[in-house]
């Protein structure tokens, strides 16, 4: 390649980059302005003073660190447990098959299915009723969501267990488990302090990215504390979404999405802090030369709750699917006495407007980010660009109302608010990380010399790139194709913000018609959001073996001939 094309190249590589930070950069600006009365379309005033003088700003950010916190906590000691408890058991691939449908459904579906499962008329209580209660009518000593948090608790870690427990899985090959597992039984130590001593320090720095994006997420996350959270207070995701909507309070929401930054900030480094003392812990246990004993009760602890999460999950998609079929379901019957299909067919043009503008939003984001992957790639893999794998997880790490709302007002103020292609690239700027991480290692792990082979016969770069490394590396690829479209059928908050009510797609209008009374609606709605991602990853799954077939169908075509007699 000469060197103007080697040129040009690099300058579209680093526009690429531009892009991606641009709005991470102009929002954190049009967040931090507003927040110290510089912005010129609000009054003067300092945001800062606004929202600490709110006296519902503290509660606010008690419940936000205390539901975030402990369930990030929970998602950690679950992962660890399953793994050191699951692993080399029979269980092991079958825990693998039931995590990605898990993964797939969004985080709105989830929490509607659990509210249906947990309420004081859901699934549970109707099982034991009225035999066992002698509930003829819903109780009401508790209401879910409960004002403590735990509801979205319990969401939370059901939804992002499985998330991290995939991460984990799947750097174990690099550990080589099985050989350390067996030179520490070789030693005199029982598994559990196999795990704890030889594997676990070697696998927490390579999941430690995953943790941090997940401890950001359970901190700042809008949809499922709409759904699941406390009401007074809310988290202070919400408490600030309640406040962006009021013109007079905007410097106010500002300063608080600042402030709830900062509390990201001082716990990303709490979460250094304790890996350094736990560090120091386990070293001078490492010095120590306990062995330990068995682990029979931890073991049965790990599989019980991995089936506990398994089965609250498919139990909330099965009520999810139930509801929406159902005609009449009065309680305390454990299942509905009439059916109908009337929830779906009269209400077709509700349903399918938003599933469209859902469906169309997904596809044109997919197809951005993995040609922006793509490209990055393979110019990272010529060595025309450095490797800046940290650059790519920034958006992330920021709370998604400390960003949007200071990019909401640039696109306000550069007339492009709700636009349709201005959803698209902000669902573009959070799904791009994600098609990245799955496809960087295959691609950085795929063997040149296929590409050399192909050169030397007269195959030109194109035709090689698409004939030789992309179908190579097709399963990666439906992958992050499927990954991709389930981020971006579960963004609420980029959709609501930026689309400014103007493009209503499956994960808005759920979030919004969970204030009705018709749960057959609400039921129908979660079913079509989670569908769209489900088939995106059967056809992941299916869509690669179906091609390895016919490959090797056409290669030997003398084995689809029914035998001579």
């Amino acid at each position: 390649m000469s060197v103007a094309g080697q040129l040009l190249l690099r300058a579209m590589a680093w526009l690429l980059i531009g892009l991606f930070l641009l709005p991470v950069v102009l929002g954190l600006g049009g967040t931090l302005l507003p927040a110290l009365g510089l912005a010129p379309t609000l009054a003067p005033g300092n945001g800062f003073a606004q929202i600490l003088s709110d006296p519902r700003f503290v509660p606010a950010l008690i419940c936000s660190l205390s539901t975030g916190l402990i369930s990030t906590f929970l998602v950690l000691g679950m992962t660890l447990l399953t793994l050191v408890c699951v692993h080399g058991t029979r269980w092991w691939t079958w825990l693998g098959a039931a995590m990605p449908p898990i993964l797939a459904v969004p985080h709105a579906a989830i929490a509607i299915g659990l509210i249906f499962l947990l309420s004081p008329s859901g699934a549970l209580v109707r099982l034991v009723s009225p035999e066992l209660t002698g509930w003829l009518r819903p109780p009401t000593d508790w209401v879910v969501p409960d004002a403590g948090g735990w509801t979205l608790i319990i969401g939370l870690v059901i939804k992002e267990t499985p998330f991290l427990l995939l991460a984990a899985a799947a750097q174990l090959p690099a550990l080589n488990v099985d050989a350390s597992l067996r030179i520490g039984r070789t030693l005199g130590y029982a598994p559990a302090r196999c795990w704890s001593r030889l594997i676990l320090p070697r696998l927490y720095p390579r999941i430690r990215l995953t943790l941090i994006i997940i401890l950001a997420f359970n901190l700042t996350v809008v949809d499922m504390a709409v759904l699941l959270g406390p009401g007074n207070p809310p988290t202070l995701a919400v408490l600030l979404m309640s406040l962006v909507n009021d013109p007079g309070s905007r410097a106010a929401a500002s300063a608080g999405a600042v402030l709830l930054a900062m509390l990201v900030v001082i716990c990303f480094l709490g979460m250094w802090m304790l890996e350094c003392l736990m560090a120091f812990i386990a070293k001078r246990r490492r010095q120590s030369g306990v062995r330990g004993h068995g682990i029979t009760l931890f073991r049965r602890l790990g599989m019980s709750a991995m089936v506990l999460i398994l089965l609250t999950s498919l139990s909330s998609l099965a009520l999810l699917l139930v509801w929406s079929f159902t005609r009449r379901w009065r309680f305390p019957d454990a299942w509905p006495s009439q059916w109908t299909l009337t929830n779906w067919s009269s209400r077709a043009d509700v349903l399918l407007q938003p599933a469209w503008t859902t469906l169309t939003i997904a596809v044109t984001t997919l197809l951005l980010a993995l040609l922006s992957a793509i490209a990055w790639l393979e110019l990272e893999r010529r060595s025309l660009v450095p490797r800046l794998d940290g650059i790519w997880f920034v958006p992330l790490l920021i709370p998604q109302v400390s960003l949007l709302f200071g990019w909401q007002a640039v696109t306000l103020w550069a007339g492009i608010d709700g636009q349709w292609w201005t959803v698209v690239f902000t669902h573009w700027l959070y799904t791009l990380p994600y098609v990245i991480l799955i496809l960087a290692v295959p691609w950085r792990e795929l063997a040149p010399e296929w590409g050399y082979a192909a050169q030397a016969l007269g195959a030109g770069y194109w035709r090689v790139l698409w004939c030789i490394r992309l179908p190579m590396l097709r399963r990666p690829l439906c992958q992050a194709s499927a990954v991709a479209i389930a981020v971006s059928v579960a963004q609420y908050l980029p959709t609501l913000l930026m689309g400014a009510g103007r493009h209503p797609t499956l994960a808005t209008e759920l979030v919004t018609s969970f204030g009705g009374v018709d749960r057959r609606m609400i039921a129908a709605l979660a079913v079509l959001q989670s569908l769209l991602p489900l088939l995106a990853f059967v056809f992941a799954l299916i869509y690669p073996r179906w091609r390895q077939l016919r490959v090797a169908r056409q290669k030997n075509p003398s084995s689809n001939r029914a035998p001579v007699r």
